[in-house]
């Protein structure tokens, strides 16, 4: 059975935080599964810092590149993610699904469905900017917006890109190479795939977090590690399962230098998994009060080696070209070696951002 020492080790190694992505950046999201999107933009979009921390010299043009080339496409996973297109068939369980009836954040309303379509049909691409604005209650989105919404959860609609951070939209014959199998996959092979990918890029886990956000997805899940067990595809490690492959493994330590990671980030995104293998208490804070924040709008967890040493609450201020420290708290005091990496560190990731960090 694996040490928590082992364990740690294997679920960094296999992040390729410290070790960086040795390949291309959709080969990277086909490994991770999905890379999530999300709209808070205090430093960059959280899918940007996941890329940077894993793949050497990586540029924000980098993502919408690939989605040029049709590599990777925009869809749901456990949240809005970049999906890689070769899954595209496990995309297509969920799809299928919403078409059937499985309802997803409102009423289908099937009329506008039609019309907003045909338009696409029509008249190629489109925004939700595109139509005329109709009011409705929900998030301010406009009924023609649900529509759209409603036809991309079908898959009667894709994303072709984005125009800033708004959604085009076009039909999925108009985007998928021909090479993509567009037949949903099996029960069967789309709960291995789940199980396979967040063992493959997590290193250990169990059944909740392969199932985290995906309560649809649960039974499915929890059958493919029943046959896989049975059948010494996955082995038991204690309470945690891993995959046959893995069962002798030896990870390297990670080594002893500072990386910020995004709230966002598949490392940290579980917080009862991190408090559970790191014993590391983290929240994102920006959705609480300003009264009720411990620490900060939007503080990044400082990874050092193989443990967390604390947050820092972190700001772009474009105007300034200064990426400021809004405030930084250690989980203990640091030594000097500590210091000096996460200074190194927050200079690099200012650059990224073509900032300088604040002087402290």
């Amino acid at each position: 059975m694996l040490s928590n020492t082992d364990i740690r080790a294997l679920v960094i190694e296999r992040q390729h935080i410290h070790r960086p992505w040795a390949e291309d950046l959709s080969s990277l999201i086909r490994y991770l599964g999905a890379l999530q999107l999300d709209a808070i933009q205090r430093i960059t979009r959280a899918h940007h810092h996941q890329l940077y921390n894993r793949l050497p010299r990586y540029h924000e043009a980098h993502l919408a590149q690939a989605e040029q080339r049709r590599e990777i496409f925009e869809y749901w996973s456990h949240a809005a993610a970049y999906l890689p297109m070769a899954h595209y068939r496990f995309a297509r369980v969920r799809m299928d699904r919403i078409r059937e009836g499985q309802r997803h954040w409102f009423e289908k309303n099937a009329k506008l469905c039609r019309y907003v379509l045909d338009r696409v049909r029509a008249e190629g691409a489109l925004k939700a900017s595109d139509f005329v604005r109709a009011k409705g209650g929900w998030w301010e989105w406009s009924d023609e917006k649900k529509a759209l919404e409603q036809l991309f959860h079908e898959g009667e609609l894709m994303v072709s890109h984005r125009d800033g951070f708004q959604k085009v939209f076009d039909l999925p014959e108009r985007l998928l190479p021909s090479h993509i199998h567009t037949d949903a996959a099996s029960d069967l092979d789309y709960g291995r795939h789940l199980v396979r990918t967040f063992l493959g890029a997590q290193g250990i886990g169990r059944l909740e977090e392969i199932a985290y956000l995906r309560r649809h997805d649960k039974p499915l899940i929890k059958s493919a590690v029943e046959r896989m067990l049975q059948s010494g595809e996955l082995k038991p490690s204690g309470k945690e399962l891993l995959l046959a492959e893995d069962e002798q493994t030896d990870p390297v330590a990670a080594p002893r230098r500072v990386r910020l990671l995004s709230p966002f980030d598949p490392l940290v995104l579980q917080r009862k998994r991190l408090q559970r293998l790191f014993d590391f208490d983290y929240q994102l804070e920006c959705y609480l009060p300003a009264h009720k924040r411990r620490f900060g709008y939007f503080c990044l967890p400082i990874l050092y080696g193989d443990s967390f040493a604390g947050v820092v609450d972190l700001k772009a201020d474009r105007g300034a070209g200064l990426l400021r420290v809004e405030s930084l708290h250690w989980g203990r005091q640091p030594g000097s070696a500590l210091e000096a990496s996460f200074n190194r560190t927050l200079g690099q990731f200012a650059r990224f951002h073509g900032l300088a960090p604040e002087r402290r």
